[in-house]
């Protein structure tokens, strides 16, 4: 649901804020006290989300294959001291709930209305706008979503954009078994039979075989999470210093 609000305004938070609060004390409206128990309160609760969190990390430390937070994890690990920005995939909240957000701008919004083939070209028009930004753009590419728009990774190519790619590869349009599971369910049907034409098992999809192809660097599928940071590493010195893209496959979780 959408929060409780008074007023609409429509604005750039990095403009509108820092003006609002000057028009908050212009008006003698400024509560010190008001803003420190609603920033204690709110810290309070960002803490407890925050250490539910890291539980949930250790538990699932060493699920194989991959688990979303462990993978999130790495990435984190390999890219914390960078100027990056979120330009596409939200990959389950796991990057909200474990990466540090302290700027405007970090996560420029997922897909609407569950489109597959968002991500390739929004990932690289983001990275096109902010290429001369000295910002790190890194796209958490779902599979399925890439096989519709695969033509994004030429133009990305073609224009030697710099764009940080790494896959969430789960093998399967697992959004969609999750649909025909339910709908198996109310109608009586096999459950089992929710993977047909939904898993990209036989044979899998090669990745970084089809990144390569477009002349853009590329590592997978990694399947050892040990091996995430490193290879964000690696991949993030071909975006950075010779300015083009590069792809991580790496192979996860369905759940």
């Amino acid at each position: 649901e959408l929060a409780p609000i008074d007023l609409p305004i429509l604005a750039d938070t990095r403009a509108f804020l820092p003006a609002l609060t000057e028009e908050i004390r212009r008006q003698g409206k400024f509560s010190k006290s008001a803003v420190e128990g609603r920033r204690k309160e709110l810290s309070k609760q960002h803490d407890e989300i925050r250490a539910e969190s890291q539980a949930e990390l250790k538990r699932r430390w060493d699920e194989s294959p991959i688990s979303p937070p462990r993978m999130s994890h790495e990435i984190w690990q390999a890219i914390k001291g960078e100027d990056w920005t979120l330009v596409t995939g939200s990959f389950r909240g796991w990057p909200r709930r474990l990466w540090d957000w302290e700027k405007p701008g970090a996560f420029l919004g997922g897909y609407g209305g569950g489109g597959l083939g968002y991500s390739p070209g929004a990932s690289v028009g983001a990275a096109l706008a902010l290429k001369d930004s000295g910002t790190v753009c890194i796209n958490l590419q779902r599979d399925g979503d890439l096989l519709f728009t695969n033509s994004a990774l030429w133009t990305a190519s073609s224009y030697n954009i710099p764009l940080l790619i790494i896959m969430t590869n789960n093998r399967t349009y697992y959004n969609d078994e999750e649909h025909q599971e339910r709908v198996a369910i109310t109608r009586g049907r096999p459950v089992e039979n929710k993977g047909i034409g939904m898993r990209m098992e036989v044979p899998p999809v090669d990745f970084a075989t089809l990144a390569k192809s477009f002349n853009i660097y590329s590592e997978g599928p990694i399947e050892d999470p040990a091996k995430i940071q490193a290879a964000v590493t690696r991949a993030l010195k071909v975006v950075k210093q010779d300015r083009r893209p590069a792809l991580l496959d790496v192979i996860i979780q369905a759940i």
